[in-house]
């Protein structure tokens, strides 16, 4: 039915990783779907598991006797991961029923059972009020410096996402597990201030995230209950949490006064001084003092640990932080230098990367030390 390379059919198949799961009590939900796209002379490969649907069109010689089929999705990956580079991949109905399909390359053949294309269900083709071009890099860039701070705790399901908004001359991506919160900013041209604020799944960012072509500029259209992605080729449509995303701009402080250490020296002295530590948990204490910072972590298990580098602006506190938090913070800020804003000892403090964007910033809650 139709003959392909290993790099096309592998391409197609990148997202059933994130997507299928291995095991699903509905059969079809295991499978990839492979369809015609429309009149070209492409085919697509669809996979879904209800929530999260991705469409990955790719080159193929077609014969006139195609007809739409889905196989097992972890299955086929997997043969085809293992033949040779370069290969060329044939695949033909085993009957005039098509109850089963052969793949065929150089000297191997597998049969795999089929079900059929209409036992596949489909998340598209709801209509999308609201759409905002996005340039790809940017759109990477903010993902993957908040999607660190999204919470898994379950009982509090409407932080298990992104909460993407419109704001003022642009788009606003915000991420929070109610210890820390991370918030980027993408300066845009005409992004509609009507579009609700939705909050996208972590599956969602994930799938999204590790698949993102590289500079492909992003098309997001979306809806009350559902967003879709336009990336090249690729079409990826999403379920939103059904949920009220807290109002995350009450627990950022307006602070004034800031220090400025090395991002880069900071975090290798609290990877340092927390060898000591016992867990992901344990805190490490900060105490600003005479353009000194001194970190200390204290194991009464396992020992204590003190490092120290220097700091400008002024500052006199002693504080706590969770030491993985903070290197989390770190490793997605500049490693040149990074802007501190402090209060007392019993308030959060807020970094941004010096000479970033004024809305770009992340916020950490402190710990008892």
């Amino acid at each position: 039915m139709f003959t392909a390379s290993k790099s096309a059919l592998l391409d197609a198949l990148k997202l059933v990783g994130q997507i299928v799961e291995r095991r699903n009590t509905i059969p079809v939900l295991q499978n990839v779907l492979f369809e015609r796209l429309g009149t070209t002379g492409k085919l697509i490969a669809k996979v879904t598991d209800l929530d999260i649907e991705a469409t990955v069109p790719f080159s193929a010689a077609v014969d006139t006797d195609f007809r739409g089929f889905t196989v097992p999705a972890h299955l086929l990956m997997e043969i085809v991961r293992k033949l040779p580079d370069g290969a060329e991949i044939r695949v033909q109905a085993s009957d005039a029923s098509l109850s089963g399909v052969i793949l065929k390359s150089g000297r191997s053949r597998f049969s795999l059972q089929v079900l059929p294309a209409t036992d596949f269900p489909s998340l598209d083709g709801a209509e999308m009020p609201f759409a905002i071009d996005i340039p790809g890099t940017a759109f990477e860039r903010a993902i993957g410096g908040v999607r660190f701070a999204i919470s898994t705790e379950e009982t509090r399901y409407y932080l298990n996402g992104i909460y993407l908004h419109p704001s003022e001359g642009g788009l606003t991506l915000v991420a929070t597990d109610g210890h820390r919160l991370s918030k980027r900013f993408i300066p845009l041209e005409g992004a509609s201030q009507d579009m609700p604020g939705v909050i996208v799944p972590k599956k969602t960012v994930e799938a999204l995230l590790k698949h993102l072509p590289k500079g492909e500029d992003v098309t997001l259209q979306v809806s009350d209950a559902k967003i879709r992605l336009l990336i090249g080729d690729m079409v990826l449509v999403s379920k939103l949490i059904d949920g009220t995303f807290p109002d995350y701009r009450r627990v950022i402080p307006a602070y004034t006064n800031f220090v400025e250490v090395e991002g880069k020296a900071l975090s290798a002295a609290i990877d340092r001084v927390s060898t000591v530590s016992t867990g992901n948990g344990r805190a490490v204490k900060m105490t600003f003092a005479e353009g000194l910072l001194k970190l200390t972590v204290n194991n009464p298990d396992a020992g204590n640990a003190e490092d120290d580098l220097p700091y400008e602006g002024e500052a006199e506190l002693e504080v706590g932080f969770n030491a993985k938090y903070v290197n989390d913070a770190l490793a997605n800020l500049s490693e040149q230098t990074v802007n501190i804003y402090l209060g007392d000892p019993g308030s959060p403090a807020v970094l941004r990367a010096d000479g970033d964007h004024a809305e770009n910033l992340i916020v950490l809650m402190p710990m008892r030390v």
